[in-house]
C-alpha cells in the first residue's frame, strides 16, 4: 500500500494537564494528583496521529521563538513530520492549554492561542505546494479561520480532499462549508452550527443533512460512547463505539479525524474509514496524555484481529 500524503494547517500547543478527582467549581481549590506536560493544539494532534499511522505529513503551523516553540518543532521532527512551513513568532508565545482530567476521564481546557492567532493565509499561500502535493488537507479553527479558507481554496483548485474539524463552531464560516467534502463535528458543534439538538438517530441525520445543504459533502458525527455517525450521498450509518476502558478522553476527536484522513487517503470507503477511526480514537483514551497516546497502524490491526476472534468465538 502507498503510503498516504496528508497535510495540516493548524495550531501547536503545549499541553499542562492537571490530574484530579472530579473538575473544581467556582472558587474551589483542589488537590491534583499529577501534572503532565506534553504537546498538543488540534493541529498538531491530529499532524502526529497521521503520522504514527504511517502518513507522510507535513504541518503548517505558527509557534513562538521560545523555548517551548523549540521544543514542539523537535518534537514533530522526531515524528517523521515535516516543519518547514511552521513558522516561529516574534511577539507571542507558544500556544498553551491548561487541561482538567478527573478520575472518570471527563475533561476542561483553557487554550491561550499565543503564536497560533498570527497563522494567516499569507503563510498558508507560502506554503501552497505542500497542499497540492497532498490527498487530504485537514483544518481546524483553533487559528484564524481565514487560513484555513486559504488553504481549503487551494486544496479544492488542485483536487485534495479537504477535511475539517469545526472548533471553535462559533468560527466557522458559509464559504469555509461550501470548501468542506468531510465535517468531523462531535454533538455541541453540529448543535451550534445547525440549531439541531441530538437525541436520536433521526436528530443526527437532520443535522447532517443540513451541513450537507450547506456544501459539506460527507459528515462523521462523533459521540462519544455512543459511536460515530456517518452520512453521504449513499445514506447514514451508524457504528457503535469499541468498548474500552477510557482514562482520558483529550485528543480522541482529534485522533478519529486524522485517521478519517489517513484511511480515505489510503482508498478506504466512508464507512470502513470511520470504524478504523473508532479503533484508533479507542485505543488513545486508554491512556494518558494526548499526542503521546496515539497508537501505531500495528496497534490498530492488533485489536482488529482482537475484535474479530471475540465475534467468531
Amino acid at each position: 500500500m502507498k503510503q498516504s500524503r496528508i497535510c495540516v494547517v493548524g495550531s501547536a500547543n503545549i499541553d499542562l494537564t492537571f490530574r484530579t478527582p472530579r473538575l473544581p467549581q467556582p472558587g474551589e481549590t483542589l488537590a491534583g494528583h499529577a501534572l503532565h506536560q506534553g504537546m498538543g493544539g488540534k493541529g498538531a494532534n491530529q499532524a502526529v496521529a497521521a503520522a504514527r499511522l504511517g502518513a507522510s505529513v507535513a504541518f503548517i503551523a505558527r509557534v513562538g521563538n521560545d523555548a517551548f516553540g523549540k521544543s514542539a518543532i523537535e518534537a514533530y521532527q522526531a515524528e517523521n513530520i515535516q516543519t518547514s512551513c511552521i513558522r516561529q513568532s516574534v511577539d507571542q508565545p507558544t500556544g498553551t492549554a491548561a487541561i482538567m482530567v478527573d478520575d472518570n476521564a471527563e475533561n476542561c481546557i483553557i487554550v491561550v492561542a499565543g503564536a497560533n492567532a498570527e497563522l494567516n493565509a499569507e503563510d498558508v499561500k507560502g506554503a501552497s505546494s505542500l497542499m497540492t502535493n497532498s490527498q487530504v488537507v485537514l483544518c481546524q479553527l483553533e487559528t484564524p479561520v481565514d487560513a484555513a479558507v486559504e488553504a481549503f481554496r487551494i486544496a479544492r483548485a488542485a483536487n485534495v480532499l479537504t477535511v475539517l474539524t469545526p472548533a471553535p463552531a462559533e468560527r466557522v464560516t458559509a464559504e469555509l462549508l461550501s470548501l468542506c467534502d468531510v465535517c468531523v463535528p462531535n454533538k455541541t458543534e453540529i448543535t451550534a452550527m445547525t440549531g439541531q439538538t441530538i437525541e436520536t438517530e433521526a436528530d443526527a441525520l437532520r443535522a447532517a443533512e443540513r451541513l450537507r445543504d450547506r456544501g459539506v459533502k460527507r459528515v462523521a458525527l462523533t459521540m462519544g460512547g455512543d459511536g460515530v455517525f456517518v452520512v453521504d450521498e449513499t445514506g447514514s450509518t451508524h457504528i457503535p463505539a469499541v468498548r474500552v476502558k477510557a482514562v482520558d478522553t483529550t485528543g480522541a476527536g482529534d485522533a478519529f479525524t486524522a485517521a478519517l484522513a489517513v484511511s480515505l487517503a489510503e482508498g478506504m470507503s466512508f464507512v470502513e474509514s470511520a470504524r478504523r477511526a473508532s479503533a484508533v480514537a479507542a485505543i488513545s483514551v486508554t491512556r494518558i496524555g494526548t499526542q503521546t497516546a496515539f497508537p501505531t497502524m500495528s496497534e490498530v490491526n492488533q485489536l482488529s484481529r482482537l475484535e474479530e476472534n471475540v465475534c467468531e468465538a
